[in-house]
């Protein structure tokens, strides 16, 4: 059976990994992301358990899942389909109020635990790098010396993950292509990397999101929001290209003409150096200061250094 529920949506992902009763797949896809040294983390707590409440009437609500290790170890995950302009900037703000809220009045510093970010997307967050996984650490830029382990930040770039069933090695590529792919597996017709009691099992989740009227409700609801949000911000921007075009203001096609031009830049480069080119929507979304620095980086690696 097919579920026909994504679970790139973060109801239906939260669902999945974020109840009671599926901590043995948040565990699961922790540790795939992961891959501790020591181990893997065998006793988690979620702190904000999956609730039929957890279906916000605001668009753009964060639908995370927070846990904690035997350790005291926090984790923030969440799936976002639509990473926003200024993403990086709120994703570090969600870390940081987790990593604060630890202390309470009286409380002193010691008492801070590591926190660890991890982010799905389904959207290009570093378009000029061609792995989709991507971990950040407080470093030193020129020794690499790391100031502390309590800040870890992980993101993880669904478009870019391209492996086909039978090319799966490790957990995090499995997680990443049910991810990816899970509204259309048949849990019936497993191909062999992914017939395994945690696919399986988040297959059973998603099934059940199908099968009960009012859970699909709230998926739908949530999805329909999703993607009024996206096609809002694409109005948007038409709107304001087109005004900008009608009412002839400078500024507006000077910044236009930046977009262009780098965009171009950037396409150019990618074609040199045979990169798979980033969609133009994909590249529309960033902002002129990343355009720059991505044409930058590219040109670097595409033309010979001067003599």
């Amino acid at each position: 059976m097919k579920p026909g529920i994504d679970p790139k949506v973060d109801y239906a992902f939260k669902k999945v990994f974020g109840s009671e009763s599926s901590l043995d797949l948040l565990a699961s896809l922790v540790n795939a992301v992961l891959q501790p040294p020591g181990g893997p983390i065998v006793d988690l707590e979620i702190l904000n358990p999956f609730s039929e409440k957890d279906t916000p009437d605001d668009k753009v609500s964060v639908l995370d899942i927070k846990a904690r290790d035997a350790s005291g170890r926090l984790f923030n995950i969440e799936m976002q389909m639509l990473a926003l302009q200024h993403f990086r900037q709120r994703a570090l703000y969600y870390w940081a109020k987790v990593y604060a809220q630890q202390l309470e009045e009286g409380s002193d510093y010691h008492e801070l635990h590591p926190t660890v970010s991890i982010c799905f997307l389904d959207s290009q967050l570093f378009p000029q790098r061609g792995e989709y996984h991507h971990r950040f650490v407080l470093a030193d830029q020129a020794t690499a010396e790391v100031l502390t382990d309590h800040l870890s930040m992980h993101f993880l770039e669904l478009p870019k993950f391209t492996l086909a069933a039978d090319q799966l090695k490790t957990p995090l590529e499995v997680w990443c292509y049910f991810l990816r792919h899970g509204e259309s597996l048949d849990s019936a017709q497993l191909p062999a990397a992914l017939n395994i009691p945690p696919i399986h099992r988040a297959l059973e989740v998603l099934n059940v999101l199908t099968q009960n009227d009012a859970e699909r409700e709230r998926y739908e609801a949530r999805l329909k929001g999703l993607r009024d949000l996206s096609s809002a911000r694409k109005d948007a921007r038409e709107e304001g290209r087109k005004e900008g075009r009608k009412e002839g203001r400078e500024e507006g096609r000077e910044e236009g003409r930046k977009e262009g031009i780098l965009i171009e830049r950037v396409r150019l480069c990618q074609r040199v150096l045979k990169q798979a080119q980033t969609p133009v929507e994909e590249l529309e979304k960033m902002s002129l200061e990343d355009l720059a620095r991505l044409a930058g980086d590219l040109e670097k690696q595409a033309l010979p250094p001067e003599a």
